[in-house]
């Protein structure tokens, strides 16, 4: 007891000193991740892609450390001490739950190429999936791991670069990245207790496998569902009569200089569908002439910023029937207000 009591107090010192500012300045990034813009860079095509749908964190909480580190004597031979902790790599720890197959590839590339990042050699990334998709995603470079339940997900063991913390003390941690599909699998195996060390019955094995194999197929349905609005999206043809679809979104605003993301179409056209701006033709002439112009300067006059997408179309949606152009001004200074004034509410 008084050995663990000792290690509670190193245990906290360590969070305080070591792990809670690490955990914030992962979560800076990752949440810069979460933001579409971030990735509009990774593609030429009419929509930047949205891989990540949340991200999370956490620091292992101290009874979970305690566990690990008595029942692994060989890698921790000091016991419950203070370089135990440091030789502990998931102390940190965050999940990355993206939506399709093809978006794991992404953020590979995004992790391993991160300027802020080391990836660890001793520990290299590991994945968790079947063979005919590592070999879809090119993860044949990657250590390949297995499990008995069908566990999927990629593993990256890393360490901030730059950081607030001093180089020496600069802890590892743990990034899981995970489709939706796999998430839930991870969740619910999490939930019936399933552990390596145990031994499982043939029976349980087998619909491990079952469920594991299900949700995989998920996966796959999902990658060919997006792959074909995208190609959708490229190829559109659209008429003045045609109605404003998710479809043709993003191609009608390209056309006009103005850049979505995957996930903005559905918010972007309830935008428009609210102010009555259900018709290409209806777009067309609410985003005429110099309209777009005065809506960024205006924002730039009176917030010193561009306006972002969500903005623009809201903009352009709420000066429909209006032709004068100082009347345009006044209408994208309300918008302005009416923005300022919920923000000023969601901070209270």
């Amino acid at each position: 007891a008084e050995e663990q009591n000792n290690f509670l107090e190193i245990y906290k010192d360590y969070v305080t000193n070591i792990l809670t500012p690490t955990k914030n300045e992962i979560k800076t990034i990752l949440r810069k991740w979460k933001d579409s813009d971030s990735w509009r860079q990774h593609t030429d095509e009419l929509v930047s892609p949205t891989p990540i749908n949340w991200v999370a964190i956490r620091i292992k909480r101290p009874e979970s450390l305690v566990d690990k580190i008595l029942a692994q004597t060989k890698t921790f031979p000091e016991g419950l001490v203070y370089n135990s902790l440091r030789i502990v790599n998931d102390t940190v720890a965050g999940r990355i739950i993206v939506y399709c197959l093809s978006d794991l590839k992404l953020i590979h590339e995004t992790i391993i190429n991160c300027k802020e990042f080391d990836v660890s050699t001793q520990n290299p990334p590991a994945v968790f999936l079947e063979d005919k998709f590592i070999r879809k995603l090119g993860f044949d470079e990657l250590e390949i791991r297995g499990k008995d339940t069908g566990y999927c997900a990629i593993h990256y063991i890393l360490r901030l670069k730059k950081t607030i913390v001093p180089d020496g003390k600069r802890p590892w941690f743990e990034i899981q990245v995970k489709t939706l599909a796999q998430h839930a699998w991870s969740e619910i195996e999490h939930i019936l207790g399933y552990k390596p060390s145990c031994s499982q019955s043939a029976t349980r094995q087998k619909q491990f496998k079952i469920i594991s194999a299900h949700l995989n197929a998920i996966d796959e349905h999902f990658d060919l569902l997006f792959e074909e609005v995208l190609s959708n999206q490229q190829e559109v043809i659209y008429k003045p009569q045609s109605i404003i679809t998710p479809e043709n979104l993003p191609k009608l605003l390209n056309d006009k200089g103005i850049k979505c993301a995957q996930d903005e179409i559905d918010k972007l056209l309830k935008i428009l569908n609210s102010r009555g701006v259900n018709y290409v033709g209806d777009f067309e002439e609410v985003a005429s002439g110099n309209r777009l112009k005065i809506i960024k300067d205006t924002y730039k006059n009176l917030t010193k910023n561009e306006p972002d997408n969500s903005e623009i179309v809201a903009n352009l949606a709420a000066i429909k029937g209006i032709t004068d152009d100082s009347y345009i001004s006044e209408a994208v200074r309300t918008q302005i207000n009416f923005k300022e004034i919920w923000d000023e509410l969601n901070a209270e």
